[in-house]
């Protein structure tokens, strides 16, 4: 157990850069299978998967830092100009076209 982060960076068929980045921690779960397998916790994943990885059209594969650098993830994205950075959003904030009555 301990913490993660969740990292992307990609780039569309529109010639663009984008990311992701979470923040979440290992739990202490055997997943019974094979492989370099681990159970993870992230906050708000569900609506983070929806409505960043499957509508931004994001690969299930991602880098895992095993501690919390979105902060540094973050900022570096800035510095080098992808403007589009995703992240886990709270439950108070809604994601662009996320149905507020849902």
């Amino acid at each position: 157990p301990g913490n993660i982060t969740l990292f992307r960076l990609q780039g569309t068929v529109d010639y663009k850069l984008r990311s992701y980045i979470a923040q979440g921690e290992v739990l202490d779960i055997n997943p019974k299978s094979f492989g370099g397998i681990g159970v993870f916790a992230v906050k708000e994943m569900a609506r983070f998967y929806r409505h960043i990885l499957i509508a931004k059209r994001f690969p299930h594969h991602t880098g895992i830092a095993f501690k919390h650098i979105g902060k540094i993830l973050f900022e570096t994205m800035k510095m080098l100009g992808i403007n589009d950075i995703a992240f886990n959003q709270p439950s108070d904030l809604l994601y662009i076209n996320e149905n507020p009555f849902a």
